[in-house]
């Protein structure tokens, strides 16, 4: 059977391709993604959810985000930013069931996902921020305001860009999630590499920058034990053994450009990003058993906003939409209701 032809929408002066999405998602570990190219495409085991409408962003340097549209066009919108070595099938439980009533916008990071990877030195604060100012303009209907949501690095990106485009945050933005994320400073708090005394940390910082640049390799298709090590450091104890499958297959189909890119932001990040500069009211969602952004870094940032719509500590990892979808997605709806 011939596959279904794209069809042309017009939304808001913004041009959409409306294709059936893959029952199965599309990664890629090929660093071959400079801007407006496709990078080698593999298949992995995570159903995507169906039915997203694609729209061309590009960022401010040219780099091609992968972003889709789901849900009703005239309902208010969600714009969803996955973490590190995520993509957007990260959110899919959050997707799915919002979709049923609001418009939820999800985006790959460039070199993640079906995102361009482009060459190194183009993976800095500067280019989260400028990546979530370009999908916020293509997406966000004019004259209407969104929330959004970002999860670990895309929580980072969240605070970066209400800091770098001060004058838009209010015009585009009525609310904010931060989940599971943290303001920077990552190596001191992380609990996996704590060590007993504290006058080590910059040994552990050391030994974590070396192991970096290794990050830029394309990744093996088999590696002992990866998957054991990524369910313990990003999964809490107590989630069904399918989540770390799940983490692992989206991590394996991050480019390795934007591993080793990205990679080297967090483990270089020794300040703080000031969550006081979101300006517009946010929650704060943290998991009790988080390794990588513990309780007290989202207390931290809790702490420090401007309009604090409460903490919300779940039973959980690093991993919170995944492992309590239904009580992230009733956070999120929530916030969308009282922000329309």
């Amino acid at each position: 059977m011939d596959p279904e032809p794209p069809t042309r929408l017009r939304c808001a002066r913004r041009d959409i391709t409306h294709r059936p999405a893959a029952a199965a998602p599309i990664g890629t570990d090929d660093p071959a993604g400079t801007p407006g190219t496709a990078p080698r495409r593999t298949q992995h085991p995570v159903a995507a959810v169906t039915g997203a409408r694609i729209v061309g962003v590009r960022s401010v340097d040219g780099t091609r985000l992968h972003t889709e549209i789901h849900g009703p066009d005239d309902a208010p919108t969600i714009v969803l930013a996955h973490g590190i070595l995520c993509s957007t099938l990260f959110w899919r439980n959050q997707i799915r069931d919002l979709s049923e009533d609001f418009r939820v916008v999800a985006y790959d990071h460039r070199g993640h996902g079906r995102s361009a990877a482009p060459r190194a030195g183009s993976y800095e604060l500067d280019h989260l921020a400028d990546d979530l100012q370009a999908v916020l303009a293509a997406t966000a209907p004019d004259g209407q305001r969104a929330v959004v949501a970002g999860h670990s690095m895309g929580g980072i990106a969240v605070m970066s860009w209400a800091q770098k485009y001060r004058a838009d945050t209010t015009t585009r933005v009525s609310a904010v999630a931060l989940v599971n994320t943290t303001p920077g400073d990552i190596l001191d708090h992380v609990r996996f590499l704590r060590g007993p005394d504290e006058r080590t940390l910059a040994l552990r910082r050391r030994l974590a920058q070396l192991v970096v640049p290794a990050a830029r390799v394309p990744l093996p298709r088999r590696l002992p034990l990866r998957r054991q090590l990524l369910a313990h450091v990003a999964v809490g104890a107590a989630a069904d053994p399918s989540i770390g499958h799940e983490v692992d297959a989206i991590l394996a189909a991050t480019s390795a450009r934007g591993r080793g890119g990205y990679g080297a932001l967090l483990v270089n990040m020794r300040a703080d990003i000031d969550p006081a500069h979101v300006p517009v009211p946010a929650v704060v969602i943290a998991g009790r058993h988080d390794r990588i952004a513990p309780p007290a870094r989202s207390q931290a940032i809790a702490a420090r906003l401007q309009h604090p719509l409460g903490l919300h500590e779940l039973d959980s990892g690093h991993c919170g939409p995944l492992e309590r979808p239904d009580e992230v997605t009733a956070v999120l709806r929530n916030l969308l209701e009282e922000n329309r």
